[in-house]
Order: C-alpha cells, then sequence, then structure tokens
C-alpha cells in the first residue's frame, strides 16, 4: 500500500475523480485529432441482444434522440402514456452530446397511437419503428453498440492510420470507465464516499454514486496492472469466456494464445461482497489499489463513524469481473474530407467509445 506522498499525481486524480488525463495508455501509435462539437459528430446505435416478437404486454420504441440523455426520453414516455417510472425499460444509458437510437419498452395495453401523436412534439427526438414483447427491457439487454464518430485535426499518413487501426484489432484497449461514468468533474466520486458515509441519497442515484466508486478502483488497478504487466496474462487471473462464464487461470502460456484469438479476456474486480477473487497473487494489484482508494479518502474526510474499506464498500454493492481489455468488432477509418476521418467500429456493452479514440487519437483526443 502506498502513502500519500507516494501517490503519483495520476493516481491522485483517479482516486479523487475516477479518471485522469495522464492514465496510462495502451502504446498505439496515435493518429491525432479530435471529435468535432455537433451532436451529429458523434453516431450510436445499439444492436439489441434479441429482436421483439411483435406481441405482448410492453410496448417497444425505437427512438432517435440528439442532444439529450436517456433519462429525458425515459421521462417523456412515462407522461405521454401515463405509466409510472418503473413501467419504462431500455438497455443501456447514451450519451447526451450524440445522435443516438435505442430501443425503449412501456408496460401499457395502449395501442400507442394517441401518446406517440404527443412525441412528435419534441423536435429533438424521433421514433424509427414501434412493436411489441413479452418483456420489459432491462438494462444490458443488448449485444453491443456501433458507433460513427468524425475526428478533425488529424495529419496522420494513410499508412498510420492502417497501422493503428490494425494494432487496435489486434490488441485492444484497456477497458477503462470514461470520464462521464463520474460526472461534473469527477463529483460521483466524492458523492459515492459521502452515501458509504451516511449521507442520504434517492436509491437510483445512489447506486450511481457507489459505482463510480467501484469504477475509479477498476480505473486504477487496470492502469497499475498495464503499468506492471501490460497486457499479459498470470497464474490466477479470472478469465471470462465470450459472454459467458468465469474460470482462474492455470496456465498463462494457453490462455494468453486463446486472448489474442478473441476466445477468452482477463478480468479486474469491481469490488464489493460477492465478487470472485483472483488467486495465487493475481489479486494483489486489485487488493492493493481498493487499499489505497479508501487510505486517500480516510484520511480526507474528518468525522468518521469508522474507516472505509472494501468491507464498508460490500454493504452497498454486490461487485463483479469487468474485462481488462477490449478489441472492437469492424473497425474501419476513412477520410471524410481533407479536414477530417471518418471512424467506425463496433463494442460490446459496457465499453466507452470515448476511450478506445482517447487511445486511437492520442494525448490530442480531450472528451
Amino acid at each position: 500500500m502506498k502513502t500519500q506522498g507516494e501517490l503519483r499525481e495520476w493516481e491522485r486524480d483517479v482516486i479523487e475523480r475516477g479518471w485522469s488525463d495522464t492514465i496510462p495508455l495502451t502504446a498505439l501509435e496515435g493518429i491525432g485529432g479530435d471529435m468535432g462539437t455537433r451532436d451529429e459528430d458523434f453516431e450510436v446505435s445499439e444492436l439489441p441482444a434479441y429482436e421483439p416478437c411483435g406481441h405482448g404486454e410492453h410496448l417497444y420504441l425505437r427512438i432517435e434522440k440528439r442532444g439529450r440523455t436517456t433519462m429525458d426520453v425515459a421521462k417523456i414516455l412515462e407522461k405521454s402514456f401515463g405509466v409510472q417510472e418503473i413501467d419504462v425499460g431500455c438497455a443501456g444509458k447514451k450519451d447526451a452530446h450524440a445522435v443516438t437510437r435505442q430501443w425503449f419498452s412501456v408496460h401499457t395495453g395502449s395501442d400507442g397511437t394517441e401518446p406517440l401523436s404527443r412525441l412528435s412534439d419534441h423536435g429533438w427526438m424521433r421514433v424509427l419503428d414501434v412493436t411489441r414483447h413479452t418483456n420489459k427491457l432491462r438494462m444490458g439487454h443488448l449485444r453491443g453498440n456501433a458507433f460513427r464518430v468524425r475526428i478533425y485535426g488529424s495529419t496522420a499518413s494513410d499508412d498510420t492510420l492502417t497501422r493503428a487501426c490494425g494494432a487496435m484489432q489486434a490488441t485492444g484497449f484497456l477497458n477503462y470507465f470514461g470520464k462521464q461514468r463520474f460526472g461534473f468533474d469527477g463529483g460521483n466520486v466524492s458523492e459515492g464516499i459521502r452515501v458509504m458515509n451516511g449521507a442520504r441519497a434517492r436509491h437510483q442515484m445512489k447506486k450511481l454514486y457507489i459505482s463510480a466508486v467501484q469504477s475509479a478502483i477498476f480505473n486504477l488497478s487496470a492502469a497499475r496492472r498495464f503499468e506492471t504487466l501490460g497486457l499479459g496474462v498470470v497464474t490466477g487471473d479470472i478469465m471470462q469466456k465470450l459472454r459467458a462464464g468465469c474460470f482462474v487461470c492455470d496456465d498463462p502460456e494457453t490462455d494468453a494464445d486463446r486472448v489474442l484469438r478473441g476466445e477468452i479476456a482477463a478480468t479486474l474486480s469491481l469490488p464489493g461482497k460477492k465478487i470472485m477473487r483472483a488467486q495465487c497473487g493475481a489479486d494483489r494489484l486489485e487488493t492493493d489499489a481498493a487499499r489505497d482508494f479508501f487510505a486517500f479518502w480516510n484520511k480526507r474526510c474528518s468525522g468518521l463513524s469508522e474507516e472505509m474499506g472494501e468491507e464498508t464498500l460490500s454493504r452497498f454493492a454486490n461487485g463483479d469481473r469487468r474485462v481488462f481489455a477490449v478489441r472492437p468488432e469492424h473497425l474501419n477509418i476513412e477520410r471524410g474530407d481533407a479536414a477530417s476521418l471518418e471512424i467506425r467500429f463496433e463494442l460490446p456493452p459496457g465499453a466507452y467509445a470515448t476511450v478506445l479514440l482517447r487511445h486511437l487519437c492520442g494525448s490530442s483526443f480531450t472528451r
């Protein structure tokens, strides 16, 4: 465990706010440039886990929005259909400053004609498709997301673009939680500490704040692991099969080959009471990251009834494992015009497009 004075600047940033602009990144040859500021410069479309069957108690609506949050749409659906918050579902939250397309479900017997006509009053959203299904959409009910992003200011040659694209597809990128996970100036982390220290918050906000604490610890351990071990695999790692269960690594050489083939991936912990822990010393970086995180906040916060630690966090969260590195699918970079690039790719649920773009572009990327 490190003392306060031994923590580097980026480590303190991650502990305080969940993210640092100087956090260690995969060693790729950056292509430069930055994302544009228009909503149209960042487009994302959900890849559903299943297709609606066409009948059932839940009305399914595929909605395109721009410049607003997923929760803005959900609230309008509640009001338009006269239902409660619990009656509206979605598979994932999408960026506000973007053009996004995603499915929502509404538990209603209405055919939707009149409520749908009211939705057209909002110029920033439009309904693309309407059908029905037998169950409510819940978080995680998606196969992934497809992105189209415009990058401006890159002077990279065609050869550089080709090499960067190939390297990203071959090795992937560190699966950090992006800045947006942590709220304005990383405030969700400090709010999570307040909740753990007894502060009140609405149920959904409490979940958000506690998840920010878990995410900051993950980012810290992921960055340190990359510095120490790169993208390698070690005995005792918890490996995850593609969209399946986990197992303990007892043959790093074999499992490293399987990682390169895209069959499995190493994971790190999101601390909580029910996580599957790494073994044989592979858990050291995870454990030290959590200890350093709580040691920092215990020293900063006065008047604590007890010192906070993983045991305190376990009272609020079950915990989970998160893939350490992710490889995009169908990554393609094309020149739009002399001033821009168009980058298309697909990512699994929970992976951040802005993190991939920071890896790909380098320090010039600011989102």
